[in-house]
């Protein structure tokens, strides 16, 4: 008896186990359908984007060539070339404009007049409405700089090639590409290798070449076509989760138990811990001082948002503040934030109104109508000058012009600083910046590392620096680890504010407290 219960155990098992993996298996298959159908969909929609971008890139190489074209200046005089800088200077994506006869380049706003002319070589494409492209040519006067250039009349547009790099999306890849439907010509100008066909692209299929999955969209309008693709091994790891997920639901479903353990899933989701977090006020704040690199003075501090999960694993603030911005609830975070900086450092701002902590925000705070009024209750209620919260906000946060100087004039109206973050990664051109009206611009990381190399990256440091002098504007460089960065930027003429591990890590409020009370002693001991 006793060897049949077993023997009943032990089938009984095996057809559990049986039926969970026959039902994991088919849960597989419809995932691995899902994900797919979901990788096409996110894939045509990124080349959807790339397209809206290409038109308005385009648009504004059109409608700039028709001006020079129109100018009603001599060519290439005085008045000509004056017209010609200011059209850049105006421009978002321009980098020079030159003037053109009988094929050969005569003056340009960045040289002037050229003599003798400079004879220029055959177009790359001419696209059926007669504009003529030249594509990573070098650009007169720059070493080692190249551009792509259209041509239309007799005007050249000489146009960045790192117009499209701030609209990547990893782990998928793109590849923009010019065409002429009459020729069925198509001719590659950025991003990543092809290895799909001219008639593919032409066609705008979706394609599996190797192992990448491959989708193409065209402009109605224009001349570009777009090609998005991502390999199998990325489309799996982007949906691994849903595709886990469909086969935990068969083999849940094999088990019989599903409402229960369903449930589990959701529980533990970043999103929904997140928003658990944000409810339960479950987030943290820590401080990195900002200073004067001259004198080492402790103006003020950026406030850094931090969350450990409820499996007590720290998750990185890129992780999360990207799930807040894209579920839709990055406003919620940003309060979180603003609420536990006056309630921490409250009487530290109260005491010292000069001091001022720098307070992340995003596009969505902007665009919120019940957001000046929270900031403006919220100091009101502890008693904190406007003054003392700076605000930050990333180049690209600032993409809706109108919406973006609007909300950063009322703002600064009620005595707030602005600073746009990670500056030199996005597009802000000079023009832009003056628009905006901010009052301070925060240098990325990325030229800090530059300091001390031969790299092209340090050589724009000098011209952030002096633009940020010729708008007034105050200059916080981010990242500076090593005494030879500070130094470099404490023996300029111009007044710098740093931060980064060199001056001090990221630390919470009280720790910040003490920091400050050490340098007051400190200097009333000297």
């Amino acid at each position: 008896m006793k060897r049949k219960s077993q023997q009943h155990m032990l089938v009984s098992i095996l057809h559990t186990v049986g039926v969970t993996l026959l039902c994991a298996a088919i849960g597989l298959v419809i995932g691995s359908v899902v994900a797919f159908k979901v990788t096409e969909v996110r894939l045509a929609r990124y080349a959807t984007h790339l397209i809206a971008h290409a038109e308005a890139f385009m648009n504004e190489i059109n409608t700039t060539l028709d001006s020079v074209n129109a100018s009603p200046y001599p060519f290439c005089s005085d008045e000509d070339i004056s017209r010609l800088r200011t059209l850049v200077f105006n421009g978002h994506l321009v980098k020079d404009i030159g003037r053109v006869r009988d094929g050969y380049i005569y003056c340009t706003s960045m040289r002037g007049r050229i003599s003798p002319p400079i004879k220029k070589s055959k177009p790359a494409i001419v696209t059926p409405s007669g504009r003529s492209i030249w594509l990573n040519t070098p650009i007169l006067g720059t070493s080692g700089m190249t551009a792509d250039i259209t041509e239309s009349g007799e005007a050249d547009f000489v146009a960045s090639r790192e117009a499209f790099e701030h609209l990547q999306e990893p782990p998928m890849i793109y590849t923009t590409t010019l065409t002429n439907r009459a020729t069925n010509q198509v001719l590659r100008t950025a991003g990543a290798p092809l290895k799909i066909s001219d008639a593919e692209i032409l066609e705008e299929k979706e394609v599996l070449k190797g192992n990448t999955f491959y989708v193409a969209r065209c402009s109605r309008q224009l001349a570009p076509c777009m090609v998005t693709g991502i390999t199998l091994q990325d489309a799996w790891s982007l949906n691994s989760s849903t595709i886990k997920g469909f086969v935990f639901i068969g083999a849940l479903a094999g088990l019989a138990v599903s409402f229960t353990l369903l449930l589990q899933p959701s529980k533990r989701s970043l999103s929904t811990q997140l928003q658990r977090a944000l409810r339960l006020n479950l987030l943290s704040v820590v401080y990195q001082p900002i200073v004067d690199v001259r004198t080492g003075q402790v103006l003020g501090a950026e406030a850094l948002a931090r969350w450990t999960n409820e499996d007590g694993q720290y998750v990185r603030p890129d992780v999360f503040i990207a799930a807040a911005e894209e579920l839709g609830f990055i406003e919620k975070l940003t309060r979180v934030i603003l609420r536990l900086v006056v309630s921490e450092l409250g009487e530290l701002l109260r005491s010292d109104p000069d001091f001022h902590i720098n307070v992340n925000i995003a596009a969505a705070d902007l665009a919120d109508p019940h957001f000046v009024p929270m900031l403006e209750k919220l100091l009101r209620k502890h008693k904190i000058p406007a003054r003392s919260i700076s605000l930050e906000l990333t180049e690209r946060s600032t993409a809706n012009r109108k919406l973006a100087i609007s909300s950063i004039s009322k703002l600064r109206e009620l005595g707030h600083e602005f600073y746009i973050d990670d500056f030199g990664t996005g597009y802000s051109s000079l023009a832009y910046l003056n628009e905006l009206a901010v009052d301070a611009i925060k240098i990325d990381r990325v030229f800090t590392d530059a300091i001390g190399t031969d790299s092209l990256t340090a050589a724009i440091v000098p011209q952030i620096l002096a633009m940020a002098e010729t708008l007034h504007l105050k200059v916080v460089v981010e990242g500076v680890e090593r005494a030879e960065q500070s130094n470099y930027f404490a023996a300029l003429d111009q007044k710098i504010l740093a931060q980064g591990w060199h001056f001090g890590e990221p630390v919470p409020a009280n720790d910040l407290l003490t920091l400050l009370a050490s340098k007051a002693a400190d200097k009333q001991t000297v």
